[in-house]
């Protein structure tokens, strides 16, 4: 146990950034269970160190543990987290939950949730693919889950460049657009050269190191979730990672993809059954986003009408010879907009294809159509009419309906 003690010390030693991430204050910290879901490499260890930071106190009473270091190959969590109470633990933040070495990660978490609920506060983070076995020990009932984003635009300027903008709420941005590209042009008068600096490397935090190797560091991350993560997350199902990677190219180098299940099946080598379960990994692991088209209802759960890449960041990384301008928009539009759907709710929003136009936000209350494109979009494909968008690769523009496409990387 010193020796996690140790590492935990020398963890909070290689904290890079006091920056705090808005998730840090939606999260219920006094819970007896909550977890943190995310892609690798967004900055998930960064929040849980970040919290031991706030909690200020010695390593006996608040620990940070890694379920992929070697001790938790050969040791059980629950056992673990017994001793730590022994000798007054309090606050245990578990980091790669789907690393762990035994496949009961959720059944002892369930456990420690039932009897030391009252004494012991665990918050832990792990694929977002782990949602899949959530269920197996109930602890949906149980757990506090978040969502945790890549960086957003507007966090990737004040991470990267020092400039502090403020977040915006979507009913902000489609009320008065003009005024708020007004003020923030006041303090980022030219902020198209920024977004596309965003669109190669600012989604995910690796910049913070340097960003020479940016795109082979982030290559390397989607190779461990296909060859790692999906398989530790997937409680043993047989997943072949050389057919996932094959899978996630074909994806990439045509996004974006309107799937074409048997000619996709003939080129991967993957069976139609197979495929939509990859495709269904590959959207959990967040390296994906499926869309249906807003008429298909329950039939919507077989195959995904369009797949795009999770982020801008992906395209650059993949397959950047097959980078284009257009598709860079739509990915970025689509990947902010996402953020918005984690919401919690009884009906979250949810985003569509709609018969004409690129996207469509529904909630209970409105359904919002999107058009994306340059700087010269206009109205005529889905023409102008109340909760009708053009969002224009532009800085500015007057009309009420015409929104700058960068102003949407201030949502979160």
């Amino acid at each position: 146990m010193e020796q996690l003690f140790l590492r935990s010390q020398s963890a909070l030693k290689e904290l890079k950034t006091n920056y705090r991430r808005s998730l840090m204050a939606d999260i219920q910290w006094d819970d007896p269970l909550v977890f943190i879901l995310g892609p690798r490499g967004i900055g998930k260890t960064t929040l849980l160190l970040q919290r031991l930071t706030e909690l200020d106190l010695p390593p006996t009473e608040a620990l940070y543990i890694d379920l992929g270091d070697l001790y938790f190959q050969a040791n059980h969590l629950i056992d673990f987290a017994e001793a730590f109470l022994e000798q007054g633990g309090r606050y245990l933040l578990i980091d790669e939950v789907h690393r762990y070495g035994f496949e009961t990660w959720a059944s002892e978490l369930k456990q420690l949730y039932d009897l030391y609920r009252s004494r012991l506060k665990i918050v832990v983070t792990g694929s977002s693919v782990v949602h899949i076995l959530t269920r197996q020990a109930d602890l949906s009932r149980r757990a506090l889950s978040y969502q945790m984003a890549g960086l957003s635009f507007r966090e990737y300027l004040m991470l990267k460049h020092g400039i502090d903008i403020p977040a915006i709420t979507l009913p902000q941005l489609l009320a008065d657009h003009r005024s708020i590209s007004r003020e923030v042009t006041e303090i980022l008068p030219s902020p198209l050269p920024l977004l596309k600096e965003y669109w190669k490397e600012g989604y995910y935090p690796f910049f913070l190191n340097g960003t020479t190797s940016y795109s082979d560091r982030l290559a390397n991350s989607v190779q461990t979730v296909l060859e790692h993560d999906v398989p530790y997350a997937t409680g043993g199902a047989v997943v072949d990672a050389r057919k996932l990677g094959r899978l996630m190219y074909a994806i990439a180098s045509s996004v974006p993809f309107l799937p074409d299940m048997n000619k996709l099946s003939a080129r991967t080598g993957i069976s139609r059954v197979t495929l939509l379960r990859y495709l269904g990994l590959l959207q959990s692991a967040r390296l994906i986003t499926s869309l249906r088209r807003e008429s298909r209802g329950i039939a919507a759960l077989s195959k995904p009408d369009k797949l795009y890449l999770d982020n801008p960041n992906l395209l650059h990384a993949l397959a950047p010879q097959q980078v284009n301008i257009g598709t860079l928009r739509e990915t970025f539009f689509l990947s902010q907009l996402t953020q918005l759907t984690y919401g919690k709710g009884l009906v979250p929003p949810e985003i569509r294809l709609p018969k004409s136009g690129d996207f469509v936000f529904s909630t209970p209350e409105q359904r919002l159509l999107f058009e994306v494109g340059g700087p010269k979009k206009n109205f005529s494909q889905i023409g102008e009419a109340p909760d009708h968008y053009v969002v224009a690769d532009t800085t500015f523009t007057e009309h009420p309906g015409r929104i700058p496409l960068w102003l949407f990387g201030l949502l979160y």
